[in-house]
Formats: C-alpha cells, sequence, structure tokens
C-alpha cells in the first residue's frame, strides 16, 4: 500500500534538425572497419588523436611559461617600488 503515486520518466521522441555529413561518414568508416576492411582500419589510425597529443608537455609549455613570465614582471616591479620608495 503506497500513500504517494511515484511518477514516471518522462519521454520525448527527438527528430534531428540538421544532417552532419562529418559524423555520417565516420559512421560508415566505422562500419566497414567493423566488416573487416583493412585498408580503412589504417586510414582511421589517425583521425582520432587530439592536436597536439604527441607533444609532451615541458617545465616551458605555454601557460606555464606564461605564469613565470607574470611572476618575473611582479617581482620586478616590487623590487623597484621597494626602491623609489626607500623601504627596501
Amino acid at each position: 500500500m503506497a500513500f504517494f503515486k511515484q511518477r514516471k520518466n518522462k519521454q520525448y521522441s527527438y527528430t534531428p534538425r540538421y544532417y552532419d555529413e562529418r559524423k555520417e561518414r565516420l559512421d560508415n568508416l566505422k562500419k566497414q572497419a567493423e566488416d573487416g576492411e583493412s585498408s580503412v582500419e589504417v586510414r582511421m589510425r589517425g583521425k582520432f588523436k587530439r592536436p597536439g597529443q604527441h607533444k609532451i608537455p615541458g617545465l616551458f609549455s605555454g601557460a606555464t611559461l606564461r605564469t613565470f613570465l607574470i611572476l618575473g614582471i611582479l617581482i620586478l616591479a616590487v623590487i623597484y617600488l621597494l626602491k623609489k620608495y626607500e623601504l627596501y
């Protein structure tokens, strides 16, 4: 015996409003790859890598270099102000 009626999930039907040619092409390539065509597998190998994925993040990569540059400028500005107002 339940005191409260449980709600059911709302259902809807989704119809896409545009045609994505790239997605359709990738789906076709995946279907062909599942069928065992080796030439398609060779072409698909490099397509799913993200740009810049082969790079090894180093100490002076983009954001780190920018952080050190800003930190250096701030330190120089503080030293300049301390010397100017004779607080150093």
